[in-house]
């Protein structure tokens, strides 16, 4: 009888191992913490998108899409480990945990896309200032006509010659076999039967990675009066048709007096 107890023991320790062991197919608690994170922060973005077209769940799927292949996983990778977590709720809540401080950094993002705008506000007066007053994450996409975009940002009176621009942005997961291409150009205004004048520009190299960029042009032959961004999702080879949706954020244009 006691040997039997000892085995019945031995038996319930093996099990309850192995109840809380992950296995290998399961993706693992950080990778899951950051899926689910960007998986959140995509579905914000579908959701404003939403407001602006009819439904469309091809859609939703198309930037779910392009956030696995961040991770190089597939949907069916992610559904059978968010099964395994569900069923082991230590995991889930450890993951969750962390997938609420990744938020919490991000809070920023929510109250930029609440009060999202699409009209370049007043500037301040100041030294420097970020002249980008639309919400700092944003979305190219084809199926939308939004691959291409571009923002005509006027100047105003506090604009000095010799000032610099910089315009910062973020490309936080790509999908393969796309790229995108920033790029930024100082506008002076014609004169009367006379083109307009480029002061100064600049551009990126198609983008293959996950990356961040920093533009940079210095309007020290004139004083311009107009900033042109733009942003283009290009596809490496192949038709533009099979474009996957492509998120850019952290976007912040400053400008800074001359000394």
């Amino acid at each position: 009888m006691r040997i039997f107890k000892v085995c019945l023991f031995s038996v319930a320790i093996l099990l309850l191992a192995a109840c809380n062991s992950r296995p290998d197919y399961v993706v693992d608690e950080d990778t899951m913490a950051g899926l689910l994170t960007d998986i959140h922060m995509a579905e914000g973005l579908i959701e404003l998108q939403q407001k602006q077209a009819k439904e469309d769940p091809e859609y939703g799927q198309e930037v779910m899409a392009a956030v696995l292949s961040k991770y190089n996983l597939t949907k069916e990778q992610y559904d059978t480990s968010l099964v395994w977590y569900s069923q082991n709720l230590t995991s889930l809540i450890r993951v969750y945990k962390k997938v609420d401080k990744n938020l919490e950094k991000n809070v920023g993002y929510w109250s930029e896309m609440a009060d999202a705008s699409d009209l370049f506000k007043g500037f301040e007066e100041g030294d420097s200032v970020n002249l980008w007053r639309l919400p700092p994450h944003l979305m190219l996409d084809n199926r939308r006509l939004t691959h291409y975009r571009y923002w005509p940002i006027p100047a105003d009176s506090t604009f000095r010659v010799g000032d610099t621009i910089k315009w910062t942005l973020r490309v936080p997961f790509r999908h393969e076999g796309q790229g995108v291409v920033a790029s930024l150009s100082l506008i002076r205004n014609a004169e009367k039967n006379k083109p307009s004048e480029w002061v100064d520009g600049a551009s990126t190299p198609l983008l293959k990675q996950d990356t961040t960029v920093t533009l940079v042009c210095v309007g020290d032959s004139a004083l311009f009066d107009q900033i042109m961004a733009t942003l283009h999702l290009l596809k490496v080879s192949g038709s533009d048709s099979s474009l996957i949706p492509t998120p850019v954020d952290e976007i912040r244009m400053v400008r800074i007096h001359k000394k």
